[in-house]
């Protein structure tokens, strides 16, 4: 039904003008990611003079917006000439509007074509693929950092090659700005005045779908180990750990001492997201995400912390594989083996370095800052 309806909707869509000077814009969660910073470019631009600059959400935001599924928002969708997305194009999209998909992050895991549910019946499997078809030939131009991220990107989603475009991702750019301008922003996300840590750790834990319960299980062993408590106290370091929005209500409450969680609540309620502070972390922890990729830009160290690495690769699966080729960091997959990990980057931060520029350097063509303001003279062209 629901492929009937966005078929309906696009034939439809394709009948009526659109307005040259209206962008609708389209995130996960409202008002974040890639989206964000190329709105938010536009606005700095002047570009907000020249087009309405629409977002469409769920719930209110301090922006020109319109609430999804209502009259007003179908009307917008039938006559905007843009769509800016991070998630995928809408697929009520017609041929006479501009999809321009930014995507939320560098593939690491298996997606799209290359991604195989073990469990999947015939017919799901059937419509995964037949949507994600569909994208391939909707979206109008797909944002990607690199042309071997050209090359994966036209693999997994069997798109064509032509219409990936080597701009960057947006949101990096604020990888660049001022130290100071991280830190204050942390310091709004958690309260504080002043950070008087000497060494601030991200991490960040991926979801399991395949799993609920294990990425819960694995956030609540690490936040409790008792060892890394002590590791923290002893250097003098604070710890922010940002779960997966599908597990962040089991960790609302957690703050402990050097420990503090922070939630996109917490985010949305200033305006910020993980970028606006990232330059100020010194070290981030992580698994699976992708996000792993982009702090290479700062060249800081990384630690990958997969206690079921063989149960996720067999489960999930790598589209770049060997994975021990991509990953420029300490693995570990014990508690042991993390704390030992991470004192190892505190002491000596310069160990991985060489692995890092090499990647960076595979993965970006553009490490100036200015990725969204490349995505702006895609529009104005």
């Amino acid at each position: 039904m629901y492929d009937i309806v966005t078929y309906a909707v696009s034939l439809v869509s394709s009948l009526i003008v659109k307005d040259e000077h209206k962008i609708l814009f389209f995130s996960t969660p409202d008002f974040s990611d890639n989206a964000k910073y190329v709105y938010d470019k536009m606005v700095e631009l002047g570009m907000d003079k020249r087009y309405r600059l629409i977002w469409c959400v769920y719930e209110p935001i301090a922006a020109d917006y319109v609430i999804r599924r209502t009259l007003k928002y179908f009307f917008h969708i039938l006559t905007s000439k843009y769509v800016i997305s991070t998630h995928g194009t809408p697929e009520w999209k017609s041929y006479n509007q501009i999809a321009i998909e930014l995507w939320h992050g560098l593939p690491l895991k298996n997606m799209g074509y290359y991604h195989e549910y073990p469990d999947e019946h015939p017919v799901a499997r059937y419509i995964r693929l037949h949507r994600t078809r569909r994208f391939s030939k909707m979206v109008d131009y797909f944002i990607v950092t690199s042309q071997l991220e050209r090359a994966l990107f036209s693999s997994l989603l069997n798109m064509d090659p032509r219409k990936a475009s080597v701009l960057g991702q947006p949101r990096c750019d604020a990888l660049y700005g001022p130290l100071e301008n991280g830190m204050s922003c942390l310091c709004r996300i958690l309260g504080r005045e002043e950070i008087s840590e000497k060494c601030i750790v991200l991490y960040l834990p991926t979801f399991r779908e395949y799993d609920a319960s294990a990425s819960r299980d694995i956030v609540e062993t690490t936040l409790e180990n008792t060892n890394l408590k002590r590791l923290l106290d002893n250097k003098n370091a604070l710890l922010i750990c940002k779960p997966h929005p599908n597990d962040e209500g089991f960790f609302s409450e957690y703050n402990e001492g050097r420990i503090h969680v922070i939630l996109n609540e917490d985010l949305r309620r200033e305006n910020l997201t993980l970028y606006d502070f990232l330059n100020a972390v010194d070290i981030l922890v992580t698994d699976y995400s992708s996000i792993y990729f982009d702090y290479l830009l700062l060249n800081r160290p990384i630690i990958f912390h997969m206690p079921d690495l063989e149960e996720y690769r067999k489960k999930r699966g790598f589209i770049l594989d060997p994975l021990e080729e991509w990953i420029p960091g300490d693995v570990s997959i014990s508690d042991s083996e993390l704390v030992y990990a991470l004192m190892g980057a505190i002491d000596h931060p310069k160990k991985w370095g060489a692995d890092r520029v090499r990647l960076r350097q595979l993965l970006f063509k553009h490490t100036d800052g200015r990725s969204s303001e490349r995505v702006c003279d895609l529009v104005l062209k």
